[in-house]
């Protein structure tokens, strides 16, 4: 049997797709930061490159806080997924291929980041998720790798956690959020659109949901200059830049993203009696 996130499939086309595309984005990028967090804290050992290990730390963490939701409605799989499309935009466009610096930066490229990602959430359940690599163009070289991959990730995961940090059994820890001024009238409007769905505040109960921290921390946007995020340790402020969330917005409505959505519709519309089965096995 295979399923696809839920989430991912409800009929909820135009502006809320766009809202949903960057709020998801959001959320992992918050988890990086978060995952950077505990490794600069607790001086966690990193064997490899440090962005590859804040995006396992985000990425396992998002896919057992979805496992460990009674409805599971895949919602936290959805923003892995959503995330990985993003990356795979940027890729796309060509701006990393076209800037030979780029090979030599601490960040994976785009893509890498993105199979990455995709293969993390499939490996984690291949049966439930079967036709995701073929839905995300996941070549089956990689993909027949991504269980033990997911594996070999829970396992140093499980490892962090039981060293430095403790998961949420059911108990949020209330993280606080502020929006900051800007005076860009283009800014302004992404704040107050940001404000109306109330997206930190959505960010926040996500995050407070997947880890507890010793400390609780703030989550601030303000104007930064470029799009960017960062962990402030002197403040104890993770920092979102607006014009982060600007460029997740345009990145939204790339055709790429409107035809991914499309094709995990059309999954979930001729699949919906094996999802209400796989969910509500006893309906």
């Amino acid at each position: 049997m295979a399923v696809l996130p839920r989430a991912i499939a409800d009929d909820n086309p135009g502006e809320s797709d766009r809202i949903r595309f960057v709020i998801d984005n959001v959320i992992f990028v918050t988890l990086h930061e978060f995952a950077h967090l505990i490794i600069e804290d607790f001086g966690v050992p990193v064997l490899g490159n440090i962005e590859d290990a804040a995006d396992t730390l985000a990425a396992v963490t998002l896919i057992r806080r979805d496992r460990a939701r009674p409805e599971r409605d895949f919602q936290l799989i959805r923003s892995l997924l959503t995330a990985a499309d993003a990356n795979r935009i940027l890729w796309q466009r060509g701006l990393e291929k076209d800037n030979p610096a780029i090979y030599f930066a601490r960040h994976p490229l785009s893509i890498q980041r993105a199979a990455r990602m995709v293969c993390l959430a499939y490996g984690s359940e291949p049966e439930l998720l079967q036709p995701l690599p073929d839905i995300v163009g996941l070549p089956s070289f990689r993909a027949n790798w991504c269980e033990e991959e997911f594996k070999q990730a829970e396992r140093a995961w499980l490892w962090v956690r039981d060293s430095f940090v403790r998961e949420s059994t059911g108990t949020v820890t209330e993280h606080q959020y502020a929006y900051g001024p800007t005076r860009d009238p283009d800014l302004r409007v992404i704040r107050e659109r940001m404000m109306q769905n109330k997206a930190l505040e959505r960010v926040v109960a996500s995050v407070g949901q997947t880890m507890l921290l010793t400390e609780t921390i703030t989550l601030r946007t303000r104007s930064c200059g470029s799009p960017d995020a960062y962990w402030d340790g002197n403040t104890r402020e993770l920092v979102l830049c607006y014009q982060l969330i600007q460029a997740f917005y345009q990145l939204s409505d790339d055709q790429g993203v409107k035809e991914l959505v499309k094709k995990i519709r059309s999954f979930h519309r001729d699949n919906k009696q094996i999802l209400k089965t796989i969910v509500n096995p006893d309906s």
